[in-house]
């Protein structure tokens, strides 16, 4: 008879992430100017203060970067901070207790000597293994050993060394040229990862946690990787991955698993990884039981799961109060700021639409960034090539939510509008395309869209995997989407069949575009270097960059237009598909806005509304 092995201690290691937080300290909606209780770090405080509280449970605290840029707060807190001051985010993590942070692209878009001093105030570590500064001290340590006891099923406590490292997308260096990208040297994660694991195994470390300010996309690694999550969980040595980057949240069931993803409990390769989607939005949590032997720490088992902002319920906590404090004077300041009219428009702007035709909030920023562009190119050798414009939204709802929409009614244009149309810090940039570059561009962006059938009805448009941030239309350009046939490109930018077309009946000023013919497209910094899944544009077809962001060209347009009167222009469209339609989810107040060929449907998800678009 064989006696059976007594079970081995166990323990529980619990590791809570916050990621992309933008400046969103507060329950507060800065582009529509008003308090939303399901955003904020504020609204995750008092969760994260009971999961830490919970008995017999060790706990980590990490942020994933792109915490101090993203709304015009943030922007009043950079252009009036003082050299002795705490950054008000950073004295957050700091009441929270953080156990350390890694760098996302946004850190870097206010300068270096900004990221300095912020950081310099952090009273929790910074890791990054793949991102270095050229010139002074270190931004970040390549990793840190954090040692913490863990109380195991048999009374015991005993010691364990978790090891945080860091990864940042190698772009960041080509993204910021505000913020000293020459200054900056980023490497590839994979690279990265395969040098600093073997460093911190050395060091004594019993587990590894990467904070990956990184996306889930292909799990082909390839050469300087934007999105290199699943890669990275390949790497031998890396037990946790706390991802990032791209906005988006995992686990998520609605999403069918893969042979390197499971969607449903939160892995990639099978190892426990967590995205907490954005601007506090939600909480990630990864509960590790861990089991203890003399020859050290193994993961037995893990649960993944994201818990949501929530509103104070009765009387705010003294932390929440404490939190508020923070930033009470810089909040009230934005406000008074942002509420200051620029211009006036005589049609509402809205984005409730804005991938399924063409949206007027796009439009209004693709004319002021055309007309800088063909001023800044007047005197040059390229003033006679045909000016177009690429843009998308950045308030689409989605995966965004239910509040991520632009709308400006009739009246007054102000700060905070620009702002929701052009929330970041990129520079408008002039790039050199030809015909055939240029259809390749929307077929990327057309990857938004599902594959429809003709002849049938109630199918879902949009793909559920893509951004509607990646969905840029050309402006200047007049062009058909034929959704009858397959995408070139999948979600995430990779070519899959390079034998589909869907752009159709492409014309500038009524003429069919050569493959041949050249232009030059205003665009942002963040684009021109690839971001996105979009191709980088070579230094050679780079023929202007400007020293102003894209939000400032907007501001100058709107103000020197004075009041907004023409109405959104029809410059592309889907191609007919007789007795076909498809259905979408937009915000209940789409429903003031239709117009042919979109009518409502009745209520959708999570309160969204459902429409259909007939072809």
């Amino acid at each position: 008879m064989q006696i059976p092995r007594p079970a081995l201690p166990t323990g529980r290691l619990r590791v809570l992430e916050t990621t992309d937080l933008h400046m969103q300290l507060l329950d507060y909606d800065y582009f529509a100017d008003r308090p939303d209780p399901h955003i904020g770090l504020i609204g995750l405080a008092d969760q994260i203060s009971a999961l830490r509280e919970e008995k017999g449970v060790t706990t980590l605290l990490c942020d994933n970067g792109d915490l101090i840029q993203g709304n015009p707060l943030a922007d009043y807190v950079a252009n009036h901070f003082e050299h002795d001051q705490t950054h008000p985010m950073i004295a957050a993590l700091n009441v929270l207790q953080y156990d350390a942070m890694t760098l996302g692209n946004h850190e870097f878009d206010y300068g270096l000597q900004f990221l300095r001093q912020t950081l310099s105030k952090a009273a929790f570590p910074i890791v990054s293994a793949n991102i270095r500064s050229n010139c002074g001290d270190p931004l970040a340590a390549p990793f840190t050993i954090l040692e913490r006891e863990i109380l195991l099923s048999d009374g015991t406590r005993r010691p364990i060394k978790i090891g945080i490292t860091g990864f940042g997308p190698p772009q960041i260096s080509d993204w910021n040229d505000r913020g000293g990208g020459a200054d900056v040297c980023v490497e590839d994660i994979i690279d990265a990862a395969h040098q600093i694991v073997p460093k911190m195994q050395a060091a004594g470390t019993d587990l590894i946690i990467a904070l990956c300010h990184s996306g889930i996309s292909s799990a082909q690694s390839t050469s300087r990787m934007e999105n290199a999550a699943i890669p990275l969980a390949a790497v031998e040595g890396i037990d946790v991955l706390l991802t990032g980057h791209t906005h988006q949240a995992f686990p998520n069931p609605s999403i069918a698993d893969t042979p390197d993803v499971d969607y449903t409990s939160g892995s990639l390769h099978k190892k426990p990884t967590v995205m907490a989607n954005f601007c506090g939005k939600s909480l990630g949590v990864i509960d590790l039981d861990l089991h203890w032997k003399a020859s050290g720490w193994s993961i037995a088992d893990h649960t993944v799961r994201l818990e949501h902002a929530r509103p104070a319920e009765g009387d705010e906590t003294l932390l929440r109060q404490n939190l508020r404090a923070l930033v009470a004077k810089p909040h009230a300041a934005t406000l008074a700021k942002m509420r200051a009219p620029i211009a006036r428009t005589a049609i509402p702007i809205f984005s409730y639409f804005a991938t399924v035709q063409p949206d007027l909030s796009q439009q209004l920023l693709a004319r002021a960034m055309q007309e800088a562009l063909c001023a800044s190119l007047a005197q040059t050798k390229f003033a006679a090539l045909p000016v177009l414009a690429a843009k998308s939204s950045y308030r689409f709802g989605g995966r965004s939510g239910l509040g991520h929409y632009i709308d400006i009614p009739a009246g007054p244009i102000t700060l905070r509008d620009a702002a929701a149309i052009f929330p970041f810090a990129d520079v408008l940039c002039g790039v050199r395309r030809t015909g055939r570059q240029l259809r390749l561009w929307l077929e990327r962006s057309a990857a938004h869209y599902n594959q429809l059938r003709p002849g049938h009805a109630d199918q879902p448009l949009i793909n559920p995997q893509s951004a509607g941030y990646n969905c840029d239309a050309l402006y200047g350009l007049t062009y058909q989407i034929d959704l009858t046939q397959p995408a070139r490109f999948d979600t995430n930018g990779q070519e899959i069949d390079a034998t589909a077309h869907r752009i159709t009946d492409l014309k500038h000023k009524g003429t069919l575009i050569s493959d041949d013919a050249v232009f030059v497209v205003a665009t942002n910094s963040f684009r021109t270097k690839g971001g996105g899944g979009f191709p980088e544009i070579t230094p050679s077809d780079i023929v202007y960059q400007s020293t102003r962001s894209v939000r400032e060209q907007l501001i100058a347009h709107l103000k020197q237009a004075g009041t907004i009167i023409q109405p959104v222009q029809p410059n592309w469209c889907f191609a007919p598909i007789p007795k076909t339609c498809a259905q979408f989810d937009s915000a209940p107040q789409a429903r003031h806005h239709l117009n042919d060929p979109i009518r409502h449907i009745g209520p959708g998800a999570d309160g969204f509304e459902t429409y259909q678009i007939n072809f």
